[in-house]
């Protein structure tokens, strides 16, 4: 074996440590999003296994409004611009002070565990069918609407 043998063999070991030098950090910075984008989506499974709502519509012909009231059944806190509301068909968001509260205080935006949210429109004809989504998907739909007028 001469020089020229033992030339080649130091510029392919130095070339094989260039390019695991290159990947490395590559393939650290890859497995550290993945950790991270997996530990999110834990997070997320189980904010949604750990919410629950209770749903109860009245419509009152007398004033052609409809009333949903949605009570926090689980224990995470709910945000009321993430509440939206599906009746039948119509669909609603977008909640101003006079067409929501909570426990009765309609500048209040969070419900917590065990709270009521209280969403109120305008509505000529009584529903078939609402349906109340929270911000993270959890929805519960109510096909029987108490009439009160």
């Amino acid at each position: 074996m001469g020089f020229s043998s033992s030339a080649a063999v130091v510029i392919l070991f130095l070339g094989v440590l260039i390019a695991i030098g290159m990947v490395f950090p590559v393939m650290e910075t890859a497995y550290e999003r993945q950790s991270a984008a997996i530990e999110e989506r834990d997070d997320r499974a189980l904010e949604v296994r750990n919410t629950a709502i209770e749903v109860d519509g009245a419509y009152d012909s007398g004033t052609d409004t409809l009333t949903v009231n949605v009570t926090n059944t689980g224990s995470t806190t709910l945000t009321v611009e993430h509440v939206d509301l599906l009746v039948d068909g119509q669909f609603i968001t977008g909640w101003n002070e006079s067409d929501r509260s909570v426990e009765g205080d309609s500048a209040r935006t969070l419900v917590q565990p065990g709270e009521l949210l209280e969403l109120t429109i305008d509505r000529n004809t009584e529903p078939n069918r609402l349906k109340v989504i929270t911000g993270n998907g959890v929805a519960k739909t109510v096909t029987e609407v108490t009439n009160v007028g």
